[in-house]
């Protein structure tokens, strides 16, 4: 006889068998079906009209307290069971085919709906946010273009460009895509998409890479036969509007840049500015030689240093006062002794301080020999920095690179930490920028470095009178590895076993001028060192070389009681490292690296102190540095 079936809800098929147990009906009495499964599948037999959600199938008919009885008692223990193993056996179905966890995650699903319901997503816009970014773009087109624009206006689109998007954010969150309006809410979620680009485009320069500009790149500057361009894309700062493009160097680098820059110049005139990066996806080597490159397309709104505004030069005239200030500061202090013994004495004792009283032995006593005595090694001091600038300047002018006012760091110990000079132009290239760099910490050396020799001849005879010689702790020379064996060698042993020596005042403006100098040549960030290292051995190098400086700072190696303050000083104003180079690839060649590594050597030598002995360790650690 062949076996009847139901069909499923999933297209399968359980197998029925006659029951044990027989059912009355119109017809007579008939077995009872029972559902054994084949397959794991959902039966169609639902309670009710069936719907697209599952339902738990209806029970068997066995299991009905209106069914039929057996005749016997016999028949009524097979059938009670028959009933005891049929719910055994549903209840092992419902287990298999989910229905328990079907009700829990409709539960769960429906709690998790009346919580939504309930919660109203609040989004609002500060409008200090809105003003500081208007602010800031406002800042960055004015100060590039040097048109006016009005704030109000600039922080008006912003806001309501910001107050659109919270509201396309609010209708996506509420809408329900239950009832229907899946639809809808794509729609919702497409324009929102188009207004955070929107937003995008009013926060980008408005001299963005466009697409018709890209098209000209790529087929009439770029072209096969200069530079196989491969992908064209936006750079990873989708701010600053410019491009990337990758692809194949058809020649050497330096001959490809510059074709390309003078294409661009040609083509869009001071629209756009180029610079050659190592290619962001690759670290394969170029077939050419060297790493492989691409290519950086920006505005030249972002493209090029910030130009310089008035309040820099205020600030360079205040600081260079403070400078000058800090140095008469050091040779006034180098020429204590000619003040008055008793004087002297009074001012060693802290609690003799007081503003509104006159020092004992200063009554009668003529201050100017006292104050030209400071002219000496106020005169170095100051004379040191000056040539340093000037060489960079100098240089500067031969390259055609513009440079910043010169801001100027005192400090009460050496009189400066140099000066900050920021590029104010691009620089074509590495060798550029290693030779503006070189320039200033070269020419400081050797005036320092001839200071320091004719101080130290002073000093040790001739016919300088003594009152011109200046007495110095001799501890004071441990604070140098390098400059203060030298004087130990010069001076000798009988005049180092004092506690004070008397030494010519340029041998103090030269030491504190080499040292200023060595602390500017230190191979971290854009100090003079931090720049040569990064056109001579590359980014790379820096990042590690400026590692090791900070960790010799940190620790007081490296300029004793000076590496706190100049550690500060570098964090503060100097960290970054310098970006305005168009040539980012190609080092500094022709005996540069040579020249830089003996910089460094010999600026870490004057840097580290001498191994202190006995009483020489209070002088080193005791904040004054020689």
């Amino acid at each position: 006889m062949r076996t009847p079936s139901l069909s499923l809800s999933q297209g399968h098929v359980f197998a029925m068998r006659p029951c044990q147990c027989q059912m009355p009906t119109s017809k007579g009495v008939v077995a009872a079906p029972l559902l054994q499964r084949r397959p794991v599948a959902r039966c169609t037999a639902f309670r009710g009209q069936p719907n697209k959600q599952q339902q738990r199938p209806a029970p068997c008919p066995c299991r009905s307290s209106t069914g039929g009885e057996s005749s016997n008692s016999s028949d009524s223990k097979v059938a009670e069971k028959s009933s005891g193993k049929i719910a055994t056996t549903l209840a092992g179905l419902d287990a298999l085919l989910g229905v328990q966890e079907e009700k829990q995650d409709a539960e769960d699903h429906k709690a998790s709906d009346e919580a939504k319901s309930s919660d109203k997503l609040t989004v609002d816009v500060s409008p200090d946010v809105v003003k500081s970014i208007a602010q800031a773009d406002l800042g960055r087109r004015n100060a590039s273009n040097g048109k006016g624009k009005d704030s109000k206006d600039v922080e008006k689109q912003l806001s309501d460009q910001m107050t659109r998007i919270v509201d396309r954010a609010k209708q996506l969150a509420s809408q329900d895509t239950e009832q229907g309006t899946y639809k809808w809410g794509k729609v919702t979620e497409q324009n929102l998409g188009k207004d955070f680009e929107t937003l995008l485009g009013m926060l980008r320069p408005e001299e963005s890479v466009n697409k018709d500009d890209i098209k000209i790149l790529k087929e009439q500057i770029f072209g096969p036969n200069v530079f196989w361009v491969t992908e064209t894309r936006a750079t990873d700062d989708i701010l600053d509007g410019g491009i990337v493009v990758r692809g194949n160097l058809r020649a050497p680098r330096d001959q490809v840049l510059e074709t390309v820059i003078k294409g661009v110049k040609q083509t869009f005139g001071d629209k756009y500015q180029v610079f050659l990066v190592p290619d962001p996806d690759s670290e394969e080597a170029d077939p050419k030689g060297g790493p492989r490159v691409a290519f950086q397309v920006l505005p030249n709104i972002v493209a090029q240093p910030k130009p310089i505004v008035r309040w820099q030069y205020a600030a360079a005239t205040v600081l260079f006062g403070l400078t000058l200030l800090s140095a008469t500061q050091l040779g006034l202090l180098a020429n204590v002794s000619k003040l008055p013994k008793e004087t002297i004495e009074w001012l060693a004792r802290p609690e003799n301080y007081d503003p509104d009283r006159t020092p004992p032995g200063l009554e009668g006593f003529d201050p100017v020999p006292f104050l030209l005595s400071s002219l000496p090694i106020t005169a170095s001091v100051m004379a040191t920095q000056f040539v340093h600038e000037l060489g960079h300047r100098m240089v500067a002018f031969r390259k055609k690179i513009k440079l910043g006012p010169s801001l100027f760091i005192p400090n009460s110990q050496i009189g400066t930490f140099g000066a900050v000079t920021q590029f104010k132009s691009l620089v074509k290239n590495n060798t550029d920028m290693f030779d503006v760099s070189f320039a200033g910490p070269a020419a400081a050396a050797a005036t320092s470095l001839a200071l320091f020799v004719v101080g130290l001849a002073w000093s040790t005879g001739g016919d300088i009178p003594k009152e011109a010689l200046v007495p110095v702790p001799t501890q004071l020379f441990q604070g140098s590895l390098l400059l203060g064996s030298i004087a130990n060698t010069v001076l000798g042993e009988s005049a180092m076993r004092n506690a004070n020596v008397l030494i010519h005042p340029l041998l103090i403006g030269g030491w504190c001028g080499l040292v200023a100098t060595a602390l500017n040549s230190l191979p971290v960030g854009s100090l003079d060192g931090g720049k040569m290292t990064q056109a001579a051995y590359g980014q790379s190098t820096l990042t590690i070389t400026s590692f090791f400086t900070y960790v010799g700072l940190g620790l007081g190696f490296l300029g004793s009681s000076l590496a706190l303050p100049f550690g500060l000083y570098v964090l503060i104003c100097q960290r970054t490292t310098e970006k305005y180079v168009q040539d980012k690839i190609t080092p500094a060649a022709g005996g540069r690296q040579t020249a830089l590594a003996v910089l460094i050597i010999a600026s870490i030598l004057i840097l580290l102190p001498m191994l202190p002995s006995g009483t020489d360790a209070a002088a080193v650690n005791n904040g004054t540095f020689l």
